[in-house]
This record gives structure tokens, sequence and C-alpha cells, in this order.
């Protein structure tokens, strides 16, 4: 099962930013949204606040914690997977690196353990991506909103992108 991640935070470099928001989506449209309560506001840079900001509390479903809330949570959606093997997308190191720390918050025994990750940000089909934020009317996403920049990367993935064409 692949899963596409993409997080917002407050400002580089990532060894001192902190998680604003976090979405996921696998291949069959099942999400996880959540947003932080808990970043540091005077850490966010000048563009995280004009654009990042006043996207959050957009979406109906999102889940508003502290990190260890979100953790939990976030486990817990993944562990619907079971026994499969689900590889977690991502087309930047951080969102990755965040997922990541957010999770090593819980203990070791209890987190869901079969899961791998890999870079696509070569795998993003350019045409694909562009249209989809293009056509805000179809998809009513705006960019650099974790969910949907996640919703964006699943779509515009070149393999699935492929599939659609030969679908």
């Amino acid at each position: 099962m692949l899963i596409f991640l993409d997080t917002e935070f407050t400002d580089f470099p990532e060894s001192d930013c902190d998680l604003i928001s976090i979405g996921l989506v696998d291949e069959t449209g099942r999400e996880f949204y959540a947003e932080s309560v808990q970043y540091r506001q005077e850490a966010c840079s000048d563009f995280v606040r004009e654009v990042v900001v006043p996207l959050l509390g957009e979406h109906p479903k999102r889940i508003v914690d502290n990190y260890y809330g979100i953790a939990m949570k976030l486990n817990k959606w993944l562990k619907h997977y079971g026994d499969e093997v689900v590889t977690v997308c991502f087309d930047y190191n951080t969102d990755w690196y965040l997922m990541v720390k957010l999770l090593q918050l819980l203990p070791e025994e209890e987190l869901f353990s079969n899961i791998q990750a890999t870079n696509i940000w070569g795998d993003i089909d350019p045409q694909a991506i562009d249209y989809y934020w293009a056509e805000v009317d179809a998809f009513g996403h705006k960019q650099h909103h974790a969910l949907y920049d996640a919703r964006g990367n699943k779509y515009a993935y070149k393999p699935l992108v492929r599939e659609r064409q030969n679908g």
C-alpha cells in the first residue's frame, strides 16, 4: 500500500523546525490529517505566517492536538493496515523526518512496524501536478496545506498517472 505524506512546518533548517500539520492519503483515498497546537508561532517564517497558517482550521475532519496526541492517533490510523507493508511516499525529506520524529514520541513496542519510506520527488509528473493545482474548481485544494499537498502528490505520482491513462 502506498501512502502519500506531506507536512507543513515552521521554517528551515529541519533540525530546528516544528511540525504544524501532517497529511497522509493512501492509494484508496483513506486519509489522515492533523494540526498541532504545540508548534512555536514565533518560529514561523514570513511565508508560513502568510500562506500556511491561514489554511489551518479549513478541513472539517482535522485532528487538533499536541504532538503526543497526534502521534497516538497517527499510529492508530497506521495500525489499520495490520500486517500489510506500507510505503510512505514523500517529496521532501523533512516530511519523513517530521513524521518519524512524531512517532518516536511513542513507546517502540506500540509502533506500527510494517512501514518503509521513499522519496518520490523524481516520480511526480510535472504536467499532472500543474493540472492538479490549476484546477481549483475541480479539486478545491489550496497549495501548502499538508493534506491537499499529499493528495496532489498522489494524483501526480507517475505510476498512478500511467495507471489512469492505461485504465
